[in-house]
């Protein structure tokens, strides 16, 4: 390969990295995380007062209930969340479009007397890391379309960092080479980490650009070739049935467990976990069963689409018989939240998406070396500042996640559960990256780390301090996912400690003219030698 032509891809490489990296690893981090939202959400319902297992019947009465006490419930797509071994009781929710164009959740269930008891305690910590995940921590309302244009670029590196490493790779492929020369050691893992992911990458930076913008993509095909047709074209393929428009009258509907009885004869062995309502209420309205399926397929969800008012069934998605189109996205769904594979497959997309979140941590870590070694012996402001904002966003949001762990469980009885775990996060965060740019890099990103660390070592001492804990260990060990939390926690702790005894084992003893030597202990004159002083590491 030609030096101009490789210096192309070496740029391409660099700056569609250094454009997506921050945002990517707040999703791959977040996203390892989401692996296990059942665990998750399992951990974060650990202090919620046990509950009976609620029937059809039951679920009936909440729905009735609903409707009866919200008027907004009719103009609005509702969810009835089925009651299961993790969640014994129905859940009903929906979204309200205010005067303001803003939204309003609504959620509620069954009180111990049969009331409508709005559910303000809601778990909902493992919805919030997954939100984190598709949005980086942007706004709802352009954060999805925003990561899904970094997949683009994402998906750029890719293949401009596979162009650079194929003419040696055969001789590097698992080459590390620790030492001195810190930019090589880096380099390495660099190369391996991504060269043996590299399928994986691709699946998720083509399957995450689809699922985030796909929409986007195909709308001009809808207004400008197929005339507003494309949705119909393409809508049986992807599993999608348009109802009927509402009639404006008002129609008994079936019940819930009539609804499930015909979903569950129209395609045998579904599991039903949800019922969706269009239109409740009126003589159009529809349901969706949606449930899994054994078919030993790549995706396991199927659904039933019937008329709410007499059980006709409008609309069918079983993933054994499904169309190529559909069999297609729901594989690529699929694949993209592991919902395959057992815990076998969970652990490795957890260690992936950890090695994802390395890539391009490190990737920002070596245009920050190699700028000084290239430019002068001295760190440039540039350097500087990505270093200061590669810690502060990077290592902020490690932190802020286990503080969001912390305050979920500590506002446990409040209404204001929701609200305080975000709050939190993002104070931490902000106030992490605004720590990196008040002190020392070497400084701050030590501190970080230490903090991340502590706040992780929380998550199970927290657990074990409970109050009534006497009864905590029955409940740890009717659910394994909240031992998978505690442990993970506990592991997480010990990496980040060490990372930060790494950190400042090199700002002690590294080469002085870094952003990572502590500037109490060490200068770079203009000519670029090393001058040593007596201090110590700031805080030592």
């Amino acid at each position: 390969m030609k030096a101009a032509t490789l210096k192309t891809y070496l740029d391409v490489h660099t700056w569609t990295g250094l454009g997506s990296g921050l945002l990517l690893f707040i999703a791959f981090y977040t996203g390892a995380l989401t692996v296990f939202r059942e665990e998750l959400d399992a951990w974060d319902r650990y202090l919620e007062p046990s509950q009976a297992h609620q029937d059809y019947l039951q679920a009936q009465r909440l729905l009735d209930l609903a409707v009866r006490e919200h008027t907004s419930v009719a103009a609005n797509t509702v969810r009835m969340d089925l009651s299961d071994a993790d969640h014994p009781g129905h859940l009903v929710r929906w979204f309200e479009r205010l005067e303001d164009g803003s939204f309003a959740g609504h959620a509620f269930r069954l009180s111990g007397s049969e009331e409508l008891e709005a559910s303000h305690r809601e778990a909902h910590l493992a919805g919030f890391i997954y939100r984190l995940h598709y949005t980086a921590g942007l706004p709802e309302s352009f954060g999805l379309y925003v990561l899904g244009f970094v997949c683009v670029l994402y998906g750029l590196a890719l293949v401009s960092g596979l162009l650079i490493f194929l003419p040696n790779a055969m001789r590097n492929l698992f080459v590390v080479r620790p030492g001195k020369n810190t930019k090589r050691f880096w380099l390495d893992t660099h190369n391996v980490v991504g060269v043996l992911s590299l399928p994986w990458h691709v699946m998720y930076a083509w399957s995450s650009a689809l699922l985030a913008i796909g929409v986007l993509v195909l709308a001009p095909f809808q207004y400008l070739v197929y005339e507003n047709d494309l949705q119909a074209l393409i809508g049986a393929q992807l599993g999608l049935a348009a109802g009927p428009e509402p009639a404006g009258e008002q129609a008994r509907q079936l019940a819930v467990a009539d609804l499930v009885e015909i979903a569950s004869r129209e395609l045998p062995g579904l599991e039903p976990f949800q019922l969706r309502y269009e239109n409740l209420g009126d003589a159009n309205a529809t349901v969706m069963v949606r449930g899994v399926t054994d078919t030993g397929t790549l995706s396991p969800f199927a659904s039933v689409t019937l008329k709410a008012t007499t059980g006709e069934v409008l609309h069918t998605q079983d993933p054994a018989t499904a169309e190529m189109g559909s069999t297609f996205y729901s594989g690529l769904v699929s694949l993209h939240f592991a919902s395959f594979g057992g815990y076998l497959a969970r652990w490795l997309y957890f260690v992936l998406g950890l090695a994802g979140a390395f890539l391009f941590y490190s990737g920002n870590l070596l245009w920050i070396e190699s700028r000084r070694k290239r430019r002068s012996p001295q760190q440039t402001g540039g350097s500087y500042f990505l270093a200061r904002l590669n810690s502060g966003v990077c290592i902020g949001c490690m932190a802020a996640v286990s503080a969001a762990f912390l305050a979920s469980r500590g506002f446990a009885a409040s209404a204001w559960r929701a609200e305080m775990t975000e709050y939190v996060y993002f104070g931490v965060f902000f106030l992490s990256i605004a720590w990196c740019y008040l002190r020392p890099v070497a400084i701050a990103t030590r501190d970080l780390l230490y903090l991340a660390a502590l706040l992780s070592a929380a998550i199970p001492l927290v657990d074990l301090v409970l109050p009534g804990n006497s009864t905590g260990f029955r409940g740890h060990a009717a659910h394994p996912g909240v031992v998978i939390v505690d442990l993970m926690a506990g592991v997480a702790a010990l990496a980040f400690w060490r990372m930060g005894a790494a950190v400042r084992r090199r700002a002690l003893n590294g080469e002085l003219c870094s952003v990572w030597v502590s500037q109490e202990i060490g200068r770079c004159d203009t000519r670029g030698r090393e001058v040593q002083d007596t201090g110590r590491m700031g805080g030592e």
